[in-house]
Formats: structure tokens, C-alpha cells, sequence
């Protein structure tokens, strides 16, 4: 039902990822900023976890051979048959209709969501693309997708406000991290610097991982090596060059450098957002703290939802009685 003319750039099928196969080496893959992928389906009216299209940096050029709604999540420029429309909103294609989706202005991934999600085989119990393990493939122009069913009417015209769009610009960012498990590996000058210093994205980050530069932090006389262990996505690995390593969706399941610390779940989404020359800063929380964030992220994602199915009054979150906006706003 889509026909990809033009992929000028990184274009893979997407969901929420492989749950359950980790203890079999399977990373867990999935789309790298869950918080717009989830969005972008939430405005086609999919369940957050259907099969879209990720793209990075630049969006493709596809054809409709059949009526579709699609949404398009990211700063990023948009045209339908030559005529510009929004990202962030929901719209109505007929059969020939041709979608053109530019460059992102900032971030680094952006979505595109389909109503009924794109149809294919799971492979683990999902759709993800992990083309190092054959688990799917980049795509190429000349591939075409079919879309699951969906019933279309009254599913597009769906518009996230505007002041709840992410806004992934700022040339450095901070993110929260708890610090552990391998914390003897490092002497209290190294966590000290680890969380002082602004540490640059390389052009050597991947999926997989994004190799920091910046300030070494100084291991222990235990050394940078330990016995493998569990890895989870943002994981902080240090080699023995004391650049930190932030581990990605597309992450090994085990590794043999010591961990300083890993990135809180509710912050990854903004990591991955960050282009190669960007810096990052780690500010220590606690597990609880933790735990908070993720809950007021999931909260924020559950009103937008609920927002665009129309149940949501007056942009209130009926919990905390805060402004939607502001809330969503700082996610």
C-alpha cells in the first residue's frame, strides 16, 4: 500500500522492541525516542507499540497506493503532493497521493505512523529492525509496505498543540543517572569528574551505543575490565580510555568494561535526540527518584493520548491538578 520512491538516509521499521529474548543474546531494539514514536502513533490512532517508520536524519519520499492517515513526528518539514502540512498532526491520503518528508532542523530521529501500523511478520515477538543479527533490514527505495487495517474515518485531523511538541535544539542537555553497579572501578575523583563535566557526542555513535568525549574519568587500581555482566539500554560502560559509553537500544546484552553509572529510562529518549557535536551532562538521582520520573513521563504520555481521543478536559492532568502544557512541556 506505500511505495518508497526516495531514502536518502537510515530508514527502518520500528516498535516498542524484543521483550523476554535478552538472556538469549537478543537486544532489545525498538524505536531510539519512544516518547514522539509513541506520539506519532497515538495520533493515528494506533496502539503505542505499532510497527512506524523511523528515519534518520532525513525522511523519505513514498507514494500511497491506497488511502491511508499518516502522521509525521519530528522538526522536520512536510509535503503532501507539493503542498506543505505539519508534523505532529494527523492527515487524510488518497490512492497516488506522494508524501515528501525533509531534513530534521534538530533532533536526530523522526517518525512516521500509519493507522494500522505496517504490516509484517514479527520476528521475537516483534518488528524491530536489527539488521547485524538479520532481524529485518534498512530500507531502500522501490520496497513497498503494507499497512495493517485500520478504520478510517474520523482518524485523521489530530493535532498535538503545539507547545507540547518536543523541542530536542539545545546543544547540551542534562540527564539523570543513578550511579552503580561497578562504582570500585572508579576512584571518587572520576565519579566527581563524570558528574561535573560536559561529555560530546562522536560521529562514531550508533544505535548501538554513543561514544561520549571529554574529560577521562579516572579508573581505580581494579582497572577498566570486569567479568562481563548484564548490560541494559543506558548503560554507561568506561574502557580503559575513560570515555564513557552510553548504551542504546540496539545494545549488547553483556559486556566487560566496568558501568559508572546508567541513564534513568525516563531521560534515554532525550540522549538519543542528541546529534554528534552535542554535549551531555549526568546529574546523579536515586532509584526512587528514578522511578518518579518515569512515572510522571508515563503520565504525560497517557494524557496526551487521552488528549487526542478527545477524553481529556481542559489540558489537566487530574493527579497532580498541573497544567498539561507545562507538565508535557518538560519531558
Amino acid at each position: 500500500m506505500i511505495e518508497l520512491l526516495k531514502v536518502p538516509s537510515l530508514l527502518t521499521v520500528q516498535d516498542s522492541g524484543r521483550g523476554g529474548y535478552r538472556k538469549l543474546g537478543v537486544p532489545v531494539s525498538g524505536y531510539m525516542d519512544d516518547y514522539s514514536a509513541r506520539i506519532a502513533n497515538y495520533l493515528v490512532g494506533n496502539p503505542e507499540n505499532a510497527p512506524l517508520l523511523e528515519f534518520l536524519p532525513m525522511g523519505p519520499t513514498l507514494r500511497f497506493n491506497a488511502s491511508a492517515v499518516f502522521a509525521v513526528a519530528g522538526d522536520v518539514e512536510v509535503r503532501l503532493n507539493g503542498v506543505p502540512v505539519e508534523p505532529w498532526t494527523s492527515y487524510w491520503a488518497k490512492r497516488g497521493d506522494v508524501l515528501e518528508v525533509g531534513a530534521l532542523r534538530s533532533g536526530l530521529y523522526g517518525y512516521i505512523a500509519f493507522a494500522g501500523g505496517i504490516k509484517c511478520e514479527p520476528l521475537l515477538g516483534s518488528c524491530s529492525t536489527y539488521a547485524k543479527a538479520g532481524l529485518g533490514r534498512p530500507l531502500k527505495a522501490g520496497d513497498v509496505l503494507n499497512l495493517g487495517y485500520a478504520i478510517l474515518t474520523g482518524r485523521d485531523g489530530k493535532r498535538l498543540p503545539e507547545g507540547l511538541w518536543p523541542d530536542y535544539s539545545a546543544q547540551e542537555i542534562t540527564v539523570s543517572v543513578v550511579l552503580g553497579p561497578d562504582l570500585e572501578h572508579f576512584t571518587e575523583e572520576g565519579v566527581n569528574t563524570f558528574l561535573s563535566e560536559a561529555y560530546t557526542v562522536t560521529p562514531e555513535s550508533d544505535r548501538m551505543g554513543y561514544r561520549l568525549d571529554g574529560k577521562t574519568i579516572e579508573h581505580s587500581e581494579k582497572g577498566a575490565g570486569i567479568v562481563t555482566s548484564p548490560l541494559v539500554p543506558g548503560s554507561v560502560q568506561v574502557p580503559a580510555n575513560g570515555k564513557p559509553i552510553v548504551m542504546m537500544r540496539d545494545a549488547q546484552t553483556t559486556g566487560g568494561y566496568a558501568k559508572i553509572g546508567v541513564v534513568i529510562s525516563a531521560h534515554l529518549h532525550r540522549l538519543a535526540q542528541l546529534r554528534p557535536g552535542f554535549r551531555v551532562r549526568f546529574k546523579e538521582v536515586t532509584v526512587e527518584e528514578a522511578r518518579k520520573e518515569l512515572l510522571r513521563k508515563e503520565k504525560t504520555l497517557e494524557a496526551i493520548k487521552l488528549f487526542l481521543e478527545g477524553r481529556l478536559r481542559a489540558y489537566r492532568i487530574k493527579a497532580e491538578e498541573k497544567s498539561f502544557i507545562a507538565l508535557a512541556g518538560k519531558v
